[in-house]
């Protein structure tokens, strides 16, 4: 067992040291300007601004601010940066008061003194909070799986930001690429959390398995309904990032779908494989094929909810396009064949057959796995 621990920190540490690289490349090339973070010291005015333009006039909330920065080759000194919101903003903004922490955009003007403009304000501490909560709670809750839970996030959340997105962005085929991530997020969570022994090889089969399904079906489809990939305004953005490359936007329309799936498939395969260990183990005169036949009875209970949660996430993730298009008289055919709509419609079928087909070949693998007795673990010792 300390072999193996060794062995998964190492592999980690690798994944850490690659996953640094991509990002150190991933980020030193494109503007150099960056924002700084500073403190309100003083709000100098707060006024309404009309401008005219062609189709009629439109009011801007402008506030000019005094500020203190906080780090970055200006830090200690004070600059006067405005704060704007405009008519689509304003109803919901929060405007700067006295003791407010912002990113702000540094220039100098002509008098050699310090301007800007406010990005935006300072999270990062809620946003910590929020994520030690959450940690707390699957320490107080998971104990030691708790503990294996944060670590297989970790490794999740470095494979992810640390080598899809950096290489991504760089033209690495994201076909591949998603799937090699694909692959190190499902080997790396489900030996962690299960251990090294069948269950987890069955998982991962299965995982792996629902998730091909899903690549192919994504392609199938994608070329059949003709999309591009280029679905949003920050896809268009990204045709424009470099001029030695183009990037693959149907490629990561591909990408989308199997990252998407991987957790709710690794979550299918692993109550499968988990649930036809413990019958293995409880009734081991059970032979493959009633073993299969328990996995799939047991499977048809978890697909309805888990269907429901990817189809609910990734409307979640579409709300303000599904109201935008319910606000106006479009005939729902015509809704349905926008490339936007067709691609979240793809993304979440495809998601959700993948997560499906992760049901059958789990119980199968696990089937066979088990099939000569309750012996779970490649040692040939029952794990504890």
């Amino acid at each position: 067992m300390m072999k193996k621990s060794v062995l998964f920190c190492v592999l980690l540490a690798l994944l850490a040291v690659f996953g640094s690289v991509a990002m150190a490349e991933g980020t030193g090339s494109g503007d150099s300007q960056i924002s700084v973070r500073a403190r309100v010291e003083e709000v100098l005015s707060d006024e309404m601004v009309s401008a005219s333009y062609s189709g009629g006039e439109i009011t801007t909330r402008v506030l000019t601010l005094r500020v203190r920065i906080l780090e970055g080759a200006f830090e200690g000194q004070t600059a006067t940066i405005r704060q704007t919101f405009d008519e689509i903003s304003l109803p919901s903004a929060y405007p700067a008061k006295k003791g407010d922490l912002l990113f702000v955009w540094l220039e100098l003007d002509e008098q050699n003194l310090l301007t800007g403009s406010a990005a935006d304000y300072v999270r990062d501490l809620p946003i910590g909070l929020l994520t030690g909560c959450f940690l707390l709670f699957l320490l107080l809750f998971g104990r030691w799986k708790g503990v294996k839970t944060i670590l297989s996030l970790a490794v999740t959340c470095l494979t992810v930001f640390g080598l899809f997105f950096p290489l991504a962005v760089r033209g690495v085929n994201p076909v591949w690429l998603s799937l090699v991530c694909a692959a190190i997020m499902t080997g790396f969570t489900l030996f962690l959390v299960c251990g090294f022994n069948r269950k987890a090889v069955s998982a991962i089969l299965g995982c792996l398995g629902g998730l091909c399904a899903a690549g192919i079906l994504a392609v199938v489809f994608s070329w059949s309904m003709r999309l591009s990939g280029i679905v949003d305004e920050e896809a268009a953005f990204l045709r424009f990032i470099s001029d030695e490359f183009t990037l693959d936007f149907r490629g990561l329309l591909f990408a989308a779908i199997i990252i998407g799936a991987s957790g709710a498939a690794m979550d299918v395969a692993v109550s499968i494989a988990s649930s036809l260990e413990e019958l293995a183990q409880k009734a081991p005169e059970l032979t493959a094929r009633q073993l299969f036949s328990s996995g799939i009875a047991i499977g048809r209970d978890i697909m309805g909810t888990m269907a429901n949660t990817l189809i609910l996430a990734y409307v979640g993730g579409a709300i303000h396009l599904i109201l935008l298009l319910y606000a106006y008289p479009v005939p729902f055919v015509n809704i349905i064949n926008r490339e936007t709509v067709a691609a979240e419609i793809l993304i979440s079928l495809c998601g959700s057959m993948g997560m499906l087909s992760a049901i059958p070949l789990s119980a199968l693998a696990a089937a066979l796995l088990y099939r000569r007795g309750t012996d779970t673990s490649f040692t040939g010792k029952v794990p504890e």
